[in-house]
């Protein structure tokens, strides 16, 4: 085949090319809402996967995630901004995911990747 574009994360890992695009697993959707924002809240992920976060636009919320917590700027590792998709991927022996919303009522949905 040819024209096919691979994109790699910093370690190496082949993403999807778009953040929009990724095969997902079915039935892994997640719905995270903040009610309190600036609170540090956690939701349980599998270690080492891939995951693609889109924010709900009509919640018009931005959100931080982190792998220990939120609660301070040096553990906050990535930034979705309003109406926004974000892939990442969950470090080796990691199982809580930690976000906030920056605004009061604040959602977005996390989807499993296929590796």
């Amino acid at each position: 085949m040819y024209n096919q574009m691979y994109l790699c994360d910093n370690a190496g890992n082949t993403v999807p090319p778009g953040v929009s695009s990724g095969d997902p697993i079915a039935a892994s959707g997640i719905k995270i809402t903040d009610d309190t924002a600036g609170a540090d809240h956690t939701e349980t992920v599998v270690a080492g996967a891939t995951y693609k976060i889109m924010i709900d636009i009509t919640t018009n919320g931005a959100f931080l995630f982190g792998i220990a917590t939120t609660d301070t700027a040096a553990n906050v590792i990535w930034f979705a901004p309003e109406k926004s998709v974000l892939v990442i991927k969950i470090p080796s022996g990691i199982t809580l995911l930690h976000y906030q919303s920056l605004a009061s009522g604040g959602s977005a949905y996390i989807v499993r990747l296929k590796d």
